[in-house]
């Protein structure tokens, strides 16, 4: 009997991750079905803010589009409204991530102030679900799709509760991560899982979402885009 898979996808990670080190978008349903195999998918779960159309009129309708097609694929959209405060904004675009220079390096930056727009809530809510499906038996296998560690708590919980006699599932459930690779050795900082994907650049040739949601959508796009899943 094929094992029944459900994949949960922190959307916000996930694109950071992407379009760092391949540019561009992932759509989660080929994504998920990439992470599948030859298991059978039962569940695709997508967790992602989406802007305040007070704050940000173009964004949210940019997202609210994206998300439309996303749900019409078959996959469960959650969101939570982004929060958002005044902050100070890099402006200098050559200025390397933190982790590639030693200790004690300064540098100097322009910076810009502006209203930035946070997330609360998202992991939450994923961890809360993918929880719910190992111990209602909905799933053989969980994959999560972040670098989060914090969500690693996700992978002990199931892990407590799953793989004794006495504990709440009734077969043991198998957590497993899938994640874009920044640096070398991040591997070792996802350590309780059963397996892990790396997302690499075959894999988001395959995966990779082509739509330009800045505009609105072509029915006859869209309609080839979903004949295609079938």
């Amino acid at each position: 009997m094929s094992q029944r898979v459900q994949v949960f996808i922190d959307g916000q990670n996930l694109f950071k991750g992407v379009n760092r080190m391949f540019k561009g978008r992932l759509h989660p349903l080929l994504l998920a079905r990439e992470l599948a195999g030859d298991r059978e998918l039962v569940g695709t779960h997508y967790y992602s803010g989406i802007h305040d159309r007070d704050e940000n009129q173009s964004m949210f309708d940019l997202v609210r589009r994206r998300h439309d097609l996303i749900e019409r694929t078959g996959v469960v959209v959650t969101e939570r409204t982004l929060r958002y405060h005044w902050e100070w904004r890099v402006q200098d675009r050559d200025l390397k991530p933190p982790w590639y220079d030693d200790a004690g390096d300064t540098h100097k930056a322009r910076v810009k102030r502006h209203r930035g727009a946070r997330e609360k809530g998202i992991d939450v809510a994923l961890a809360l679900d993918a929880v719910a499906a190992a111990l209602t038996d909905e799933c053989d296998v969980v994959i999560i799709v972040s670098r989060d560690r914090d969500l690693m708590e996700i992978a002990a919980e199931i892990g407590e509760r799953c793989s004794s006699p006495a504990g709440d599932c009734e077969d043991s459930v198998r957590v497993e991560v899938a994640y874009v690779s920044e640096r070398r050795g991040d591997e070792k900082e996802l350590p309780l899982y059963d397996r892990r994907h790396e997302i690499d650049q075959a894999m988001v040739d395959r995966a990779r979402d082509h739509f330009d949601y800045r505009e609105p959508l072509h029915d006859d796009e869209v309609r080839d885009f979903l004949a295609s899943l079938a």
